[in-house]
């Protein structure tokens, strides 16, 4: 995978360039793919708004089924649901996409992170090896973040015996920002200003969720319980799996993630304003059950009217009503397989 961490190395390495700051070229780079994105997150915006004109149906199902929780009826209720929502062109896992889409990129930057000297200076395994022996402890090609403190330190006759060696002069990443090291991981035995990051990752983690509830509405059925406790629980679980990953890896990394969640909060309050979504009343909600109930009753009316054929592979409810009217057999007359004589049969089939 080196071609695709080089990549995103050489746009990272681009805007450092411009920047001079690790931390501002991951503003950038932050911003770039939310641009990239944006197609995504403005088709999932278009996703809840089809979903919130299917509130008003999702209502009537839930009050429809009210009451009755044993598993048969809950199938049913289920079922109802999924072919109104195939029916309206709505995808409850569209909204799913952009995350999925925005986990490799998380992937991918963690592991030019941890090779700066590979994807951001765009050095080789053996120029790498070179600068190697110029330090005490030797440089590991897959996590090179703790040789960059110590090569920033070199004395200026070092530096020079490097250049050199390379034939070029070696510009590392400025992992210096507000008096913390990025290329360190925070840790709890260090209290310093790195400790910051996992906490304002898991703030803006959820204080993106919140807000984008918020300005999208709460498009599950109110009687929905369980949806309810999902997004508790998420409200709960993201935030803390952010703080996990933030003390796990380098700091750059957290901060990253805070950009990402000041971008998602900017860019969905911004789509909600371009696109909201469509918000009823309940006399509006009344309304669209009282316009439903009628072309149902309208659609009725229709087959009604049609001559009715009916089918020996199955017993409807008029086939059903009149075996309930024949008389049951005597003892003496041989029953059929659906409980009936012989001769009730041959009725039956005469009728038919």
């Amino acid at each position: 995978m080196n071609w695709l961490y080089n990549i995103f190395g050489t746009i990272l390495s681009f805007f450092n360039q411009i920047t001079g700051s690790y931390a501002i070229a991951l503003i950038l780079y932050a911003l770039v793919f939310k641009i990239v994105f944006l197609p995504f997150s403005i088709k999932t915006q278009k996703n809840q708004i089809a979903m919130a004109k299917l509130r008003p149906k999702l209502l009537k199902i839930e009050k429809k089924y009210a009451g009755r929780n044993d598993r048969a009826t809950l199938q049913k209720k289920q079922q109802e649901i999924m072919d109104l929502q195939q029916k309206e062109g709505y995808n409850p896992l569209s909204g799913c996409l952009p995350l999925l889409l925005q986990l490799p990129l998380i992937i991918f930057l963690y592991n030019v992170i941890r090779r700066p000297l590979s994807f951001i200076c765009k050095l080789t395994d053996a120029e790498i090896n070179k600068i190697s022996g110029f330090l005490e402890t030797p440089i590991n090609l897959k996590d090179q973040i703790a040789s960059i403190s110590a090569l920033q330190n070199m004395d200026a006759a070092t530096k020079a015996s490097v250049t050199e060696a390379l034939g070029k002069e070696l510009v590392l990443p400025n992992f210096s920002f507000l008096g913390m090291d990025l290329g360190a991981t925070p840790s709890l035995q260090v209290f310093n200003l790195l400790l910051l990051i996992p906490v304002l990752a898991a703030g803006f983690q959820w204080l993106t969720m919140w807000l984008t509830r918020k300005w999208q509405g709460n498009t599950s059925p109110a009687g929905d319980a369980q949806a309810q406790m999902s997004m508790r629980m998420m409200d709960i679980m993201m935030p803390l799996m952010t703080v996990w990953f933030c003390f796990m890896m380098p700091g750059m990394l957290g901060l990253y993630w805070i950009y990402q969640s000041i971008f998602a909060i900017l860019q969905q309050y911004i789509i909600s304003k371009a696109m909201p979504l469509p918000k009823f009343t309940e006399a509006e909600i009344r309304e669209m059950e009282k316009v439903e109930r009628e072309r149902a009753k309208a659609q009725r009316s229709a087959m009604q009217n049609q001559p009715k054929v009916k089918s020996l592979h199955y017993i409807d409810d008029d086939d059903y009503d009149t075996l309930l009217e024949v008389k049951k057999p005597s003892g003496s007359e041989k029953k059929g397989a659906m409980g009936l004589s012989s001769s009730e049969l041959k009725d039956e089939k005469d009728k038919k």
